[in-house]
């Protein structure tokens, strides 16, 4: 969401498999919601692209909303709980465009 104070307004979603990472476009990413996260999943959001340098975590069961109160973040990614990307190379991601995605819609409210 471009909201930095609530998960409301126009907003950018991405729907991929886990561990793929989300970079988001400039303007986005002030606020971040999680949909239906399953018990033992986790939603992360991070402020550079290529999901590297971690900044928040929702945990399911459920959904969560994240506001940064005017800092925004650059990507986001989902996983089972406890895993990470500790199996991805975030410096080799980055360079190749590797496990990560464009946001998969647009929806202006």
């Amino acid at each position: 969401f471009a909201n930095s104070i609530a998960c409301v307004g126009p907003f950018l979603a991405c729907i991929d498999s886990s561990f793929v990472c989300c970079d988001l476009p400039t303007g986005f990413g002030f606020s971040v919601q999680f949909n239906d996260l399953p018990v033992a999943t986790q939603g992360q959001g991070y402020t550079d692209v290529a999901c590297s340098s971690f900044l928040f975590v929702e945990f399911g069961p459920g959904t969560g909303c994240w506001n940064g109160a005017g800092q925004s973040i650059s990507s986001i990614n989902h996983f089972p709980a406890g895993q990470g990307r500790s199996g991805i190379d975030t410096r080799a991601a980055a360079e190749a465009s590797t496990n990560c995605s464009s946001p998969s819609y647009f929806k202006y409210e």
